[in-house]
């Protein structure tokens, strides 16, 4: 008998968290399509014009892919560039802010728009053309790139973002500055992350604070949720995109916070109103801790907490920090806090996540998520890296590439994608509206029009394939325990059954 289902829908460009910039499962939990990387091959580095602060993917080009958006730093120009995701090409290039200051930290893409935070200017520019639409000229400093997603439903992104010590959400579509809210906070904030901390179905935007404190405000009001002190490291201001995540660690629906520092780790939880936010656990004795990526390491489908530091990969138990494995001599970057997490990806097929770290500088190295052995290193590249590693989706495959201190994007490819049957998955929205539901061992599917359910193990192979029109019962309880991967149409789920 079954004692536990989980669901999770898998991370593609139809989720609603993809826009978020985060193609993996940084702050996320979900998984991104699965690869088979029996072999990697360079595909390029192309000349990007200025130190490479940070990349990002989205489609510039309307080809289907994911292109790479990348924010520029060169003398007193601060701007952003786009280039063909397969190729490399330049697709165009703004260069957006010339005052004096530190660069830009990076940058966030909607499906049409590209939101970037300058010294002195917040500027939206066309995503297929890299036209500036508007810029608002906020107050002179280094803000954090935007969190993107429609948290009121209305087909249009909601931005957040911070102003030195004011929060703000902006409208999306807006083709001229439009606040929705502002908040008056009492230190400058970090890069906000957004999650469901309550269980109520609505969710909260965080923002991390330069004095330790982290502020809940309601994500579509403003209004003030919660605070908390956590020690938010100041440290982390020269890598402000990275300093918290959001995910469900102990399986109750609820989002818990990763607080990295330096010298720790620690999940925080909101137990209401009476009690408000509590420490779960923490764990401490670091010199050089990286912020962290959550994904599930054991198996138990609940997301652990991955994090560099002493030059290596820990991975701790989300529920309670249990040391669950670690590296030894992988030699990743960290230094106090300033390194980027890890870049977790299943690029194996085995519907695990896999690890792309940068290393000693100038190398990505892949490592098997479950072994945690190499599975290969790539590089050097012409410069030291400077930006985190992301992932891009090109048409059947996946691919991944890192910005460099000088001059150049690096990428290498490509990882086929599929099962045991040759279709490719299309990143068109479904259309077939689906629905699950489990209940007494039993899975409950409904969809819209026929279409055929298949059900993966971990290794690719097909255990079960179900037609199913309307609402159909199909029965899991002679499947062993373990994971499983739901395919409907093009929409992908991945299940635990324990």
């Amino acid at each position: 008998m079954l004692s536990a289902l989980l669901i999770q829908s898998l991370y593609g460009p139809d989720n609603s968290a993809w826009p978020q910039y985060r193609h993996d499962y940084k702050r996320t939990g979900y998984y991104v399509w699965p690869a088979n990387c029996a072999s990697i091959t360079h595909m390029y580095d192309v000349v990007h014009g200025s130190i490479d602060e940070g990349i990002i993917g989205q489609d510039a080009n309307g080809d289907g892919g994911v292109d790479i958006i990348g924010t520029q730093q060169s003398s007193s120009v601060y701007g952003v560039m786009a280039v063909d995701g397969i190729t490399g090409d330049t697709l165009w290039e703004n260069r957006m802010d010339y005052f004096a200051g530190p660069g830009i930290a990076s940058a966030a893409a909607s499906r049409d728009k590209v939101f970037a935070n300058g010294y002195a200017y917040f500027s939206v520019l066309d995503l297929s053309t890299g036209a500036t639409i508007y810029q608002y000229n906020k107050p002179d400093a280094r803000d954090a790139s935007p969190a993107i997603a429609d948290v009121d439903g209305d087909g249009c992104p909601e931005v957040y973002t911070a102003f030195g010590t004011e929060a703000v959400a902006i409208d999306g579509c807006a083709s001229t500055y439009t606040a929705l809210w502002l908040y008056s906070l009492p230190a400058a904030a970090y890069a906000p992350a957004l999650g469901d901390i309550d269980g109520d179905g609505l969710e909260e935007v965080l923002y991390p604070l330069a004095n330790g404190e982290i502020y809940v405000l309601d994500a579509l009001t403003g209004t003030l949720h919660s605070s908390f002190s956590a020690g938010v490291p100041s440290s982390l201001t020269l890598y402000p995109d990275y300093t918290i995540a959001l995910g469900d660690v102990d399986g109750d629906g609820k989002d818990e916070v990763a607080v990295p520092t330096p010298t720790s780790i620690a999940v925080y939880k909101y137990r209401g109103f009476i009690f408000g936010w509590v420490n779960m656990w923490s764990v401490g004795g670091f010199t050089d801790g990286s912020p962290v990526a959550l994904a599930d390491k054991d198996g138990d489908g609940l997301v652990d907490v991955w994090m560099n530091h002493g030059g290596d990969l820990y991975i701790y138990k989300g529920l309670d920090g249990t040391l669950l494995a670690n590296t030894s001599g992988l030699g990743v970057n960290g230094g106090d806090g300033l390194g980027y997490p890890p870049t977790l990806v299943d690029l194996t097929g085995d519907f695990f996540p896999d690890v792309l770290e940068i290393t000693n500088d100038y190398y990505v190295s892949l490592l098997d998520g479950l072994s945690l052995t190499s599975l290969g290193s790539y590089g050097p590249t012409p410069y030291s890296i400077t930006s985190e590693v992301i992932v891009l989706k090109l048409g059947g495959s996946l691919a991944f590439a890192v910005g460099d201190y000088s001059c150049h994007i690096n990428a290498w490819g490509t990882c086929p994608l599929g099962y045991d049957d040759p279709t490719d998955v299309s990143e068109k929205p479904d259309v077939v509206s689906t629905t699950f539901k489990y209940e007494n061992g039993k899975l409950l599917v409904g969809a819209s029009a026929p279409t055929v359910v298949s059900i993966y193990d971990r290794s690719g192979r097909t255990v079960m394939s179900v037609r199913v029109e309307g609402t159909e019962t199909i029965d899991l309880r002679s499947l062993s325990k373990g994971v499983y991967i739901v395919k409907v149409g093009d929409g992908l789920h991945r299940i635990v059954i324990r």
